[in-house]
């Protein structure tokens, strides 16, 4: 069905409705939480209820968002909704284990714009060219009446954060019209770049930059030279006496190097290995990663590798580095420069 077609199902669901929950992927980012927002903030605008719920705690650096505080790790009980908003999810493992049942959710509205996706959704607003899924939260909004001329500043900012996380702060090979359009938009409604970029990457703590100087050194250099790798694990975070919220973006370092395709952090937990990628548009890492129940977009995706041996880590590590060395060396070979 069209992008138009399901936009006018959504429409006239969110129009016959009161009340609404509000979610999105879970390990929230600037782009899920902005959209979140920008549908959340949109939608009360014309006097819906609306509930947010995420299974993950909102990061540090994106609590200042007016309406992030709102962000619940649960849904009341004997709750009901008229339908569920989803937001820059393509796969229903992504919203957590513990995500409602549809007799709680009513319709699932998913606004998203991977490519990569697996059945998700009863009306699906999927556009892989958009921004953003920010981008896809306005043009719903649009459909409902609120105009970019006058956005109220708590949804100007969320949308803000949602275009500048997802494209680099217009960097990215997404960044369109349509992306300067509507940050143009934010800005007339009083949006400062420079506030917003103070609150995202101005604020570094302590040790996230202890931390860096611990996952620096695991640099390797794979495919001759095109693959780049950085290693995270729990014993460095112990040591920088940091969490998740100080890892940022650590896996850029890897991507920004001369001579780089694919840039990656392989963050190594208790249960799990975790794999980020970065491309230059060559690769697409999306597919990629999707050969491991993962995915994403053509230049940043990711995945979980699971544990060989659960009770030897350094080996653990070893063997999924080795697939995971395969599968890079493969994709590089099929795109030759």
């Amino acid at each position: 069905m069209l992008f138009s077609e399901q936009l006018a199902l959504a429409t006239d669901l969110i129009q016959r409705g009161q009340r609404f929950l509000i979610g999105a992927h879970a390990r929230l980012d600037g782009d899920a939480l902005g959209a979140m927002l920008v549908t959340a903030h949109g939608l009360r605008k014309l006097g819906k209820e609306v509930y947010l719920y995420n299974p993950d705690p909102v990061p540090r650096r994106l609590s200042w968002l007016p309406g992030a505080g709102e962000v619940r790790r649960k849904v009341p009980g004997g709750a009901r909704f008229s339908a569920t908003l989803v937001h820059d999810c393509g796969a229903r493992h992504l919203l957590g284990e513990h995500f409602p049942e549809p007799a709680v959710t009513g319709p699932l509205i998913v606004l998203d714009h991977h490519e990569i996706v697996s059945e998700l959704g009863d009306i699906v607003l999927r556009d892989q060219h958009a921004g953003s899924a920010g981008v896809i939260a306005m043009r719903l909004l649009a459909a409902l009446g609120i105009s970019e001329d006058a956005l109220p500043l708590d949804l100007a900012t969320a949308l803000f954060v949602s275009l500048v996380e997802d494209t680099g702060w217009f960097r990215y090979p997404n960044t369109d019209q349509e992306v300067f359009r509507l940050a143009m938009a934010a800005r007339q409604s009083g949006v400062s770049s420079w506030e917003v970029a103070l609150q995202l990457d101005e604020q570094l703590s302590e040790a996230s930059l202890r931390l860096l100087t611990l996952v620096l050194p695991t640099l390797e250099r794979h495919c001759e030279g095109q693959l780049a790798l950085l290693t995270l694990t729990d014993q460095m975070l112990r040591e920088a006496h940091a969490t998740m919220d100080d890892v940022g973006k650590l896996v850029n370092y890897a991507r920004a190097l001369r001579g780089v395709e694919l840039g990656g952090q392989i963050t190594v937990s208790d249960d799990r290995i975790y794999v980020s990628l970065r491309g230059k548009g060559r690769i697409h890492v999306g597919e990629l990663c999707a050969q491991f129940g993962g995915g994403g977009h053509r230049n940043a995706a990711g995945c979980t590798l699971s544990f060989a041996d659960s009770s030897d880590v350094p080996k653990s590590l070893a063997q999924a580095k080795a697939t995971l060395l395969t599968a890079c060396q493969a994709a590089l070979s099929a795109c030759p420069t």
